[in-house]
């Protein structure tokens, strides 16, 4: 079971990446299904493209900070079994939802 939880953060993480990659370099247009879309970003495509760089770098680095996390908890045995499942949705979850922060500070500054 902890293999399988470990199986499927790694796997998280690399379509975080994946996601990630295309919006910090900037090659994703404004649309309605896929960036940091909020009022924001979406009335304007020079907050959209820095944002989206922004939020994709981060989601990029909280992406591999999140599978660096999990093996080592998983390798390491920092968690009791019954505590694993816990601590690894909060590996993924903790960047990501930092990166998402970060983001909403950062479009506040710019816009």
């Amino acid at each position: 079971m902890l293999f399988k939880a470990l199986i499927t953060i790694l796997i998280c993480d690399a379509v975080f990446a994946i996601i990630a990659i295309p919006l910090m370099l900037r090659k994703v247009p404004r649309n309605v299904v896929y960036g940091f879309r909020i009022k924001a970003t979406l009335e304007n495509d020079f907050v959209w493209f820095e944002a989206n760089a922004y939020f994709g770098r981060l989601l990029l680095i909280g992406s591999f900070v999140s599978a660096l996390l999990i093996i080592f908890l998983y390798f390491f045995d920092i968690v009791s079994v019954q505590n694993f499942l816990n601590a690894s949705i909060a590996v993924l979850v903790v960047p990501s939802l930092a990166a998402v922060i970060l983001t909403l500070r950062f479009i506040k500054s710019i816009s």
